[in-house]
């Protein structure tokens, strides 16, 4: 085996790694927002936020749009994982920070329904 597949095979597993990261986290989100938005409940406490499930919460609407942003982030975290520019990681951890950040301020969003 040639020095340069023996160096190429820790960088493509760290890739793959990456990719189920950001994978999880995307799949994390989405999941959590449609929990909060799919009608459950015909009947459900006077609180707020209303709880999970509520159909009079009307949620629908605010998981699409999150779900639609946290795709395109996603999207663009495992290009930045797998093309990794110049061999430097750290535009994959950025990715994957903001990425966090999103998901978990979509996660507020349709809770509240902002």
């Amino acid at each position: 085996m040639s020095e340069s597949a023996e160096v190429r095979a820790p960088a493509r597993a760290g890739s793959w790694l990456g990719a189920v990261a950001a994978t999880g986290v995307a799949a994390a989100a989405w999941a959590g927002y449609w929990w909060l938005a799919v009608p459950r409940h015909d009947f459900c406490a006077a609180v707020l936020p209303a709880p999970a499930g509520c159909r009079i919460a009307d949620r629908v609407s605010t998981a699409t749009l999150w779900t639609a942003v946290v795709g395109v982030l996603w999207l663009a975290t495992v290009a930045l994982v797998v093309a990794r520019p110049r061999g430097r990681w750290w535009p994959f951890g950025v990715g994957m920070a903001v990425l966090v950040i999103v998901a978990l301020a979509g996660y507020r969003a349709v809770l509240y329904r902002i």
